[in-house]
C-alpha cells in the first residue's frame, strides 16, 4: 500500500495548489531557445519595422509636402511670337507695320484669400494624416500586446497541462495497482488512460495555437514567419484604479481616430469657405514687348479676368458638394464618438467582470474544488466514492486553474485596448509599463 499512498500524495500536491499561487510561478517557455521575450522590445520592434506604420509615416511626409504647393500661385507663362518672313532668319518685313517680333509674359493672380484657404485645407489634411499615423501606431502596439498575452496564456496552460498530465499518469498507476489487487474496476484504468490522452490532445492543439501566435507577432514585427519567439513570463494582474468617466474623458481627449474626425470637420468648413470663394473671379496680368521695323518698339499690358457665367452649374454645385462633405464629416465624428463610448464601456465592464471572477476563483472556486478533490481521493481509497466522481472533481480543479489564467489574460487584453484609445499607461508587465 505504500506506493499507492505515495502516488496519492503526489496527486494531492499537484491538484490542490490554489490557482492564485500557481500563476505566480513563471511557466516553462514554449520554445527551446531559452531566450526571454520582452514585451517592451516587441512593441518597439513593431513600431520601427511594421510595414503599415512605415507606410503611414511616408503618407504624412507626402501630405506635408503638399502644404506649400497648395499656397503657391500658378507658374507664369512666357510666349514668343513672330510675324513676317516664313523662312529664317525671320527678319521683320520692311514697310509692313504688322510684321513684328513679340514677347509676352503673363501671371495668373488668384482672388484674395483663395491661396490662404488652400494652404489651411492642406495643413488640416496633413494633421488628419498625422493622427491616422498615430492611430496605426497605437493599434499595432495594442495588437502586439494582445498577441503577447495570448502567447503567455498558452505557455501557462501548456505548463499546467504538463503538470496535470504527469499527475494523471501517476493516478493511472494508482488505478492499475488497485485493479491488480481487486480494489478497482478495469473501467477505472481505462478512464484514467482516456483522461491522460485528452490532456495530450489539448496540449497538441495549444502547441499549434502557439505557432500561430508566434507567426502573428512575427508578422507585426515584419520578421520571417518561422522566426522563433522566446519564452514568455506568466501574465501578472495589473492594478486598475480608473473610473469609467475618467477613461472616457481621456479617450475623448487622446484617441487619434476621434481627433482625426474633428480635424476633418474643420477641413470641411474650410472647404466650404473655399468653394464660396471660387465664385470670385481670378485675374491674369500680362506684359508685352513688340519689335517692328522702322517703327518704335511697342509695349503693352493686358488684364484678364474669368466670368462665372456657368455659376449655377459649376460653382454653386461645388458649394453644395463641400457642404455635403462637411455634414458627412460631422456625422462620421458623431459615429466615432459613439463607437468610442461603447468600446470604453465594454472594456471597462470586462475589466470589472474579470476582477470579480478572479476574486471568486482565488477565494472560492479554487480552494473549494481542491478540497472537494482531496476529499474524493480519500474516499476513493476507502471505496466511499467511485472513480467517475474523482475524475469529475479533478476536471473541476483543472478548469478552475485554466479559467483563472484566462481571466487574467482577458483583463490585460482589455487594458491593452483601453491604452490604445485613452493613451494611458495601464499595463504593469515589467518593462511594458512604460510603453
Amino acid at each position: 500500500m505504500k506506493p499507492i499512498v505515495f502516488f496519492f500524495v503526489v496527486i494531492l500536491f499537484c491538484f490542490t495548489v490554489p490557482a492564485g499561487l500557481i500563476c505566480q510561478a513563471p511557466p516553462a517557455g514554449g520554445t527551446a531557445t531559452g531566450k526571454e521575450l520582452s514585451l517592451t522590445k516587441l512593441v518597439q520592434e513593431a513600431t520601427e519595422r511594421n510595414p503599415e506604420i512605415l507606410a503611414a509615416r511616408h503618407a504624412v511626409d507626402a501630405k506635408r509636402a503638399r502644404i506649400r504647393q497648395a499656397g503657391a500661385w500658378a507658374d507664369p507663362t512666357i510666349s514668343i511670337s513672330y510675324g513676317g518672313n516664313a523662312l529664317p532668319p525671320f527678319t521683320v518685313m520692311r514697310a509692313d507695320p504688322s510684321s513684328n517680333r513679340q514677347m509676352m509674359a503673363e501671371q495668373m493672380i488668384p482672388y484674395p484669400g483663395k491661396t490662404h484657404l488652400r494652404t489651411e485645407i492642406a495643413a488640416r489634411d496633413t494633421d488628419a494624416e498625422t493622427l491616422a499615423y498615430e492611430a496605426v501606431q497605437r493599434r499595432v502596439a495594442a495588437e502586439v500586446k494582445q498577441a503577447y498575452f495570448d502567447l503567455a496564456y498558452t505557455d501557462s496552460i501548456l505548463a499546467i497541462l504538463q503538470k496535470d498530465h504527469d499527475a494523471l499518469e501517476g493516478f493511472e498507476k494508482v488505478t492499475e495497482i488497485r485493479y491488480s489487487v481487486g480494489k478497482a474496476a478495469q473501467q477505472d484504468v481505462l478512464r484514467a488512460q482516456l483522461e491522460v490522452t485528452r490532456l495530450a490532445q489539448r496540449a497538441a492543439i495549444l502547441n499549434q495555437q502557439r505557432h500561430t501566435l508566434e507567426a502573428q507577432l512575427n508578422s507585426l514585427r515584419d520578421v520571417p514567419m518561422d522566426s522563433p519567439v522566446g519564452a514568455t513570463d506568466a501574465v501578472r494582474l495589473s492594478t486598475f484604479a480608473y473610473t469609467e468617466e475618467q477613461l472616457m474623458e481621456a479617450a475623448q481627449a487622446n484617441y487619434p481616430a476621434l481627433k482625426q474626425r474633428k480635424t476633418m470637420v474643420e477641413q470641411g468648413r474650410l472647404s466650404v469657405d473655399l468653394a464660396r470663394k471660387e465664385v470670385r473671379p481670378d485675374f491674369s496680368v500680362g506684359y508685352t514687348y513688340m519689335q517692328r521695323d522702322a517703327l518704335p518698339d511697342m509695349y503693352g499690358i493686358t488684364f484678364t479676368t474669368s466670368v462665372p457665367i456657368f455659376r449655377h452649374r459649376k460653382q454653386d454645385m461645388a458649394i453644395t458638394e463641400a457642404a455635403a462633405n462637411l455634414e458627412s464629416a460631422r456625422q462620421m465624428q458623431a459615429n466615432e464618438l459613439t463607437v468610442l463610448r461603447f468600446q470604453v464601456q465594454q472594456d471597462f465592464l470586462e475589466i470589472e467582470a474579470t476582477e470579480q471572477l478572479l476574486k471568486l476563483y482565488s477565494q472560492g472556486i479554487a480552494p473549494q474544488s481542491s478540497l472537494t478533490l482531496e476529499s474524493s481521493l480519500n474516499s476513493y481509497q476507502t471505496g466511499g466514492v467511485d472513480f467517475l466522481n474523482v475524475i469529475s472533481n479533478l476536471q473541476a480543479v483543472i478548469d478552475a486553474e485554466l479559467d483563472y489564467h484566462m481571466q487574467v489574460t482577458n483583463h490585460e487584453k482589455a487594458l491593452a485596448r483601453l491604452e490604445e484609445v485613452t493613451g494611458l499607461n495601464l499595463i504593469e508587465q515589467g518593462e511594458s509599463h512604460h510603453e
